[in-house]
This record gives C-alpha cells, sequence and structure tokens, in this order.
C-alpha cells in the first residue's frame, strides 16, 4: 500500500499542495522555509495522530489545517484546528467508515517516524535505543540490575583492596601462642608490694620503739616498768618480723608483665590479622558471587537479543551500540550504514510502504540512485526532502503551494 495522491492545507508552512506521487522516489525540493518539510510532517501528523504533532502544527492566521491521504483501498483525513481540536475519518473505497480509525492506522502505519538517514548519523548509544524500540526488545530492567551488581562488585572490590593492602601490612604476631593474664600478674605485685609495706611499716615501728627505750633507760630508775615492758614487746616485735621474712624482690614479676604484654601484643597481632584474611575472603567471594551475575545478566541479554526479530538479517545490539555482520555500525562505509537504514526502514512498514527522510540535500547522486533502487527492489515509496529546484525533484514547493 502507498500514497496515491496528497492534498494538504494550512499545515505548517503549506497553503494548499496536492501531489500525485509518480515512481517510488518522490523528492520534494525548493528553497529553505517554503514548506518542504510541512509536507512530509503533514504525512506523519495525519497517519501518527495527535502524539505526532508539534504545539502549533496549524498555519500562523488560520483556524484549521487538513491533509487527505489517498491511498488506495481507504482515504485517510485529518482535521486539526488551532485550538488543538481536530477530527478523523478513515473511509474504505466502498464507503464504509472505520469506527476507530486511529487503531486501524495504528496498526497500519508501522514506524512511520523512522527516518533512514537520521538514523545513519546518530551517535551508537542512540542508534542502539532506537533500534531496541523499534524491534520491541526492552532491556532496561537487565540494564537497571545489572547496573546494580556492576556497582555493588565496585564498592565491593573497593574493600578488597583496601583489606588486602592492611593484610600485607599487618605484622604476623604469634599465631600459636597463647595470651598471658597480665592482670593476674598484676595482682601478684601488688600483693608482694603490700606485704613489703608491712615489713617496712614493722621495721619502722622497731626502730622507733628503740628509739622510746633509749629515752626510759634513760630514766631508767624512774621507768624500770616501762622498760620491761617495752623489752616485751620489742621481743614480740622481733618474732612478727622474723616471720615475716626479708623483703621480697618485684623485678622477676616486672619482668614477667613486661613479657606478658609482649606476647598478648603478638598474639592480638596474629588475631588481628586473621580476622582481616578472613573479612578479605569474604569480600572476594562476593565480588566473584557479583561477577557471576553481572555475567548471568549479560548471557540474558544476548539470549533477548537474539531472540529479537531485527528488520534486517546481521543486525544486531549492544551496550555499546548497533552492529551489523558482527562488527560496529559505525565501522561501515556512509554508503553501506544507509543502506542498511533504508532497508531498517522498509522492513518496519511492511504495509504501508512509505518511507520519509529528512535533509535528503545530504545524499549524492549516487546515494539517491541507491535509495531509489532499494524503493523499487521493495515496491515502496520513499519521500524526500531536498534544497533546490533543480536536478531529480518531482516537487517544487515555493510559498507553501506546489510551484
Amino acid at each position: 500500500m502507498k500514497i496515491i495522491s496528497l492534498e494538504v492545507q494550512n499545515v505548517k508552512r503549506i497553503k494548499a499542495v496536492r501531489i500525485e506521487p509518480d515512481g517510488n522516489l518522490i523528492i520534494i525540493g525548493g528553497d529553505n522555509g517554503q514548506g518542504k518539510t510541512s509536507v512530509l510532517d503533514s504525512i506523519t501528523y495525519a497517519l501518527a495522530g495527535k502524539s505526532a504533532q508539534p504545539s502549533k502544527p496549524v498555519r500562523d492566521g488560520e483556524e484549521k489545517a487538513t491533509t487527505e491521504i489517498d491511498l488506495g483501498d481507504f482515504v485517510v483525513k485529518r482535521t486539526i484546528t488551532a485550538s488543538g481540536g481536530g477530527t478523523l475519518t478513515v473511509t474504505a473505497a466502498n464507503g464504509a467508515r472505520f469506527a476507530s480509525p486511529q487503531s486501524m492506522l495504528d496498526k497500519l502505519v508501522g514506524k512511520l517516524s523512522f527516518d533512514p538517514l537520521e538514523f545513519s548519523r546518530m551517535r551508537p548509544a542512540e542508534q542502539a535505543k532506537v533500534l531496541r524500540d523499534l524491534v520491541g526488545l526492552d532491556l532496561s530492567g537487565l540494564d537497571t540490575e545489572r547496573q546494580q551488581a556492576y556497582d555493588a562488585r565496585t564498592e565491593v572490590n573497593r574493600d578488597v583492596k583496601r583489606l588486602r593492602s592492611q593484610f600485607e601490612s599487618m605484622p604476623e604476631g604469634d599465631p600459636t601462642a597463647e595470651g598471658v593474664s597480665v592482670s593476674a600478674l598484676a595482682d601478684e605485685l601488688e600483693a608482694v608490694r603490700e606485704r613489703n609495706r608491712e615489713r617496712i611499716a614493722i621495721n619502722e615501728a622497731i626502730l622507733a620503739t628503740e628509739r622510746d627505750r633509749e629515752e626510759v633507760l634513760a630514766k631508767i630508775e624512774e621507768l624500770k616498768e616501762r622498760a620491761a615492758l617495752m623489752a616485751n614487746e620489742i621481743k614480740a616485735l622481733d618474732v612478727e618480723a622474723q616471720k615475716a621474712g626479708n623483703k621480697e624482690p618485684t623485678e622477676e614479676i616486672v619482668s614477667k608483665i613486661k613479657g606478658a604484654e609482649e606476647i598478648n601484643r603478638a598474639v592480638d597481632a596474629a588475631f588481628e590479622r586473621k580476622k582481616v584474611l578472613h573479612e578479605l575472603k569474604k569480600s572476594d567471594v562476593r565480588s566473584e558471587e557479583l561477577t557471576e551475575r553481572i555475567e548471568e545478566i549479560d548471557a540474558k541479554k544476548e539470549s533477548a537479543i537474539a531472540a529479537a526479530s531485527f528488520p534486517v538479517s546481521g543486525l544486531g545490539v549492544s551496550d555499546d551500540g548497533v552492529t551489523y555482520n558482527g562488527i560496529p555500525f559505525e565501522q561501515a562505509s556512509s554508503a553501506e550504514q544507509l543502506r542498511v537504514s533504508v532497508a531498517i526502514g522498509l522492513a518496519l512498514n511492511p504495509d504501508l510502504k512509505v518511507l520519509l527522510v529528512r535533509d535528503g540535500s545530504l545524499l549524492d547522486s549516487t546515494n539517491l540512485g541507491m535509495v531509489r533502487k532499494m524503493a523499487e527492489d521493495a515496491d515502496a515509496q520513499v519521500w524526500i526532502e531536498r534544497v533546490g529546484k533543480t536536478g531529480e525533484v518531482s516537487v517544487v514547493i515555493e510559498d507553501g503551494e506546489v510551484a
């Protein structure tokens, strides 16, 4: 199905245009600002509906715009008002009208908005998105899941790097030694010191008593009884002193405490190193799990891409862009890119074999010939807007009308 005739009034820059296309390549020529693009836009607005219309589709100063397209089997007529309203009728050849005309057109027109020339000039990532949308390949869920796994793995790998650096810089310590109780040794040391303080106190008491005894002896005549008592007291204290024994040394215990602290530091260092190693192994395992998850997601994406029905054999998509026969699309020659892009557009519209190309001035005669041949082989119509009035121009637009 192709366009038999196109009649447009007051769409954007167009005043009144009627075109009865002849052949497979219809080139709309004219100077800039005369309404060439408006001709192609009117086809899109009429068939694709309100979603394809800009905010001001009606020519300035006019109340409404109309587009009537004869497709042979039926006629499409759309009216658009300046206030944003409008009507749509689709009438079959026998005079019957479709009850849901836009739904009928949506099933018919396919991807009319696809412009092969524009597609060939897009960045790789944009081409991949357009192609995925065209074939209904929604990888957004898997892309989100993959990005989350990738971000998590990046964080885990950062921990792995930190833990490995920490582990390698830590002293090995003594993993076989058992810790020594410093507090028990400290208690023992305090007990010895307390006993020594008691001995010192006893010795001081002896000295004091002896001084008192000397004073008493000076007064012995008067204080015999008291001296005798003191002598007995001295004897008793001597007995206690003998029981207490000599002052005990503390150096050995102090040395043991220092040794215990060194042992415990070695034990603690070995324990901390072992703990860091445990965390490092856990992080390594988590990183490997996330890598496996990313690989699983990539495999799902590859399966989804392999199962997708692309309009041209050899096409594919990756995270980086579109591929053709296994190589990046951008690495193909400009002629090959255009050929594949046109083939995509033709394949996307199997029922309504109409393809719209803007910026056709970028195509040289060789490329125009290639597009013409492809349109003829596919029995399709390719409408191209092109600056200029000479050469292979089918229709010239001047001031919104056919010249």
